[in-house]
């Protein structure tokens, strides 16, 4: 017998899938002001857009063609590769009508990779996919923001309605396999995963991976993704390997750890980058309720 779905705008809509099979969804620019050393890989998390429908779409996708990371580099990659799950589920069905599977986009970015040392960088789904994707190419480190260790638990904690690739494909052998982190670290040392220590998602995930030895540092604070204000960014994912050892396995408050970072001026810059995000998503979903 057939199974009946719900629909789920952003995996089962015409505009989204028509996106899907017709644009790359990834984006590569070269920095040839340094020397080509580097492959820096960034992977876009499932806020990549919202909320979950035509407006927000059509806003960051098609009209503003947003990539997370875009405005955050790794100084001195030559070559960087901005990745998207326009469908917002961990990467499980690519990224386009061609890279549909993650074996694909795998072996799409080993092609693109080849000759280079490489670093990864994602939060939460795309956090996930860093560490999936640079343990496969054995990247040099990666850089994990809360990223999810695995998902198989959200079939008991979320929907169809929510998580519809998950929930589709629980029963598939050959997909099963990327619900789990743990399946493809070989190398735990070059993970940094930065944690929210006050978000009960991400001590849960954590949890799953905790006996990996992994380098965790730990944060103050219960805001899944970044935990720490986003002007602290570009200097973080540009600290060497010794910086980023001496920062593991200790808890830092997100405000002093910025302020130590950098400066008490651009703090308040983030702060009130705060603000403003908090603000506009209240008048988005303001002006959804109105429609």
């Amino acid at each position: 017998m057939e199974i009946s779905y719900p629909f789920v705008f952003q995996v089962d809509s015409d505009l989204v899938s028509e996106h899907y099979e017709n644009s790359p969804n990834y984006l590569i620019e070269y920095n040839d002001l340094v020397k080509n050393d580097y492959c820096i890989l960034y992977f876009s998390s499932n806020d990549l857009y919202y909320p979950n429908n035509e407006a927000a779409f059509q806003e960051s996708i098609l009209n503003k063609n947003r990539f997370e990371w875009y405005g955050n580099r790794v100084n001195y990659g030559h070559k960087h590769i901005f990745m998207r799950d326009i469908k917002k589920q961990w990467y499980l069905t690519g990224i386009n009508g061609h890279l549909n599977t993650p074996e694909k986009v795998l072996e799409f970015l080993k092609e693109e990779t080849v000759g280079y040392k490489i670093i990864t960088v994602g939060s939460s789904a795309g956090g996930f996919n860093a560490i999936i994707t640079g343990q496969f190419l054995n990247a040099e480190k990666i850089f994990s923001f809360n990223g999810q260790f695995e998902i198989l638990s959200l079939l008991s904690k979320s929907s169809a309605n929510v998580d519809p690739i998950v929930f589709r494909n629980q029963k598939n052998n050959r997909l099963l396999p990327y619900y789990d982190t743990l399946k493809f670290i070989t190398n735990p040392k070059s993970i940094y995963y930065f944690h929210s220590n006050g978000s009960q998602w991400d001590i849960e995930q954590f949890d799953h991976a905790k006996n990996q030895g992994v380098h965790k540092i730990s944060f103050k604070t219960s805001n899944h993704g970044v935990p720490f204000l986003k002007t602290n960014l570009s200097y973080v994912i540009n600290m060497t390997s010794a910086q980023l050892k001496e920062l593991s396995g200790n808890t830092y408050q997100p405000l002093i750890f910025s302020i130590k970072t950098v400066g008490l001026s651009k703090t308040i810059k983030g702060l009130n980058s705060i603000v403003k995000f908090a603000l506009n998503k209240i008048y988005i979903s303001t002006l959804q309720r109105w429609k």
